[in-house]
């Protein structure tokens, strides 16, 4: 038998043998990553890693939404809460002062002491008349601050509805008789009636000190009088 071996060409054995010849060169290629020509080779790089690092956390990524929407929701709610502690303090400031307890005067009554006035045509009292009270008041060393000025003409009310609002030392009445105020005293003008810790005091209209005439001098003289006594001066 003849030992010449004969040699196939490599055409004829791959066509014999193509299902399960394996080539050296193709056993050790690699699986290659071809890269997405829409995205850049940076934000490749960044989305892998987000994604490796979500895939080792414990917690879900649902759950992390929820912590987000937890954490936002007390940022609304501290800004209402703010706002409406705002209106409060806003709402605070809006009683002006010279009304108090349904009693509107004019002043502030820092000294305590009231005066009582009837003037149909004024909100409190006429210009004139207020430019004599407010000489008379500094005479005594008094501004309107230190008073509350009530017109009864304008607001009816007794004057223990007054002294409950607005408790007084002395009380000056100008004009106004004891059943408007609702009290049973004597009105002896010019003389001071002690009412418990209280003065009062009765006086003729401010409109009939007005003028330089003999008799608006006389009022004036005989209030300065009872005012001297009471004041100290």
């Amino acid at each position: 038998m003849s030992n010449e071996k004969t040699i196939l060409p490599n055409s004829v054995l791959v066509s014999l043998y193509k299902d399960t010849l394996v080539l050296p060169e193709l056993a050790q290629k690699k699986a290659e990553i071809i890269p997405n020509p829409l995205v850049s080779p940076i934000a490749q790089t960044s989305s892998n890693k987000v994604a490796a690092a979500t895939a080792t956390m414990d917690v879900p990524a649902a759950s992390m939404d929820a912590q987000a929407t937890t954490i936002a929701a007390p940022s609304a709610t501290m800004h209402v809460q703010i706002e409406a502690n705002k209106d409060t303090s806003n709402n605070a400031t809006i009683r002006p002062i010279n009304e108090l307890g349904q009693i509107k005067y004019l002043g502030e009554h820092l000294k305590q002491v009231t005066i009582i006035v009837k003037d149909e045509l004024a909100v409190y009292l006429n210009e004139n008349d207020l430019t004599l009270l407010s000489s008379i008041l500094s005479a005594c060393k008094l501004t309107l601050a230190d008073i509350a000025l009530i017109n009864v003409a304008q607001q009816k009310l007794s004057l223990h509805e007054i002294l409950n609002v607005l408790p007084s030392k002395l009380v000056m009445i100008f004009d106004v008789s004891s059943t408007i105020l609702k009290i049973k005293l004597p009105t002896t003008l010019y003389k001071s009636i002690q009412l418990g810790d209280t003065y009062l005091l009765f006086s003729n209209s401010l409109s009939l000190m007005q003028g330089g005439d003999q008799s608006a001098k006389l009022e004036k003289g005989k209030l300065w009088a009872i005012l001297k006594s009471l004041f100290q001066l």
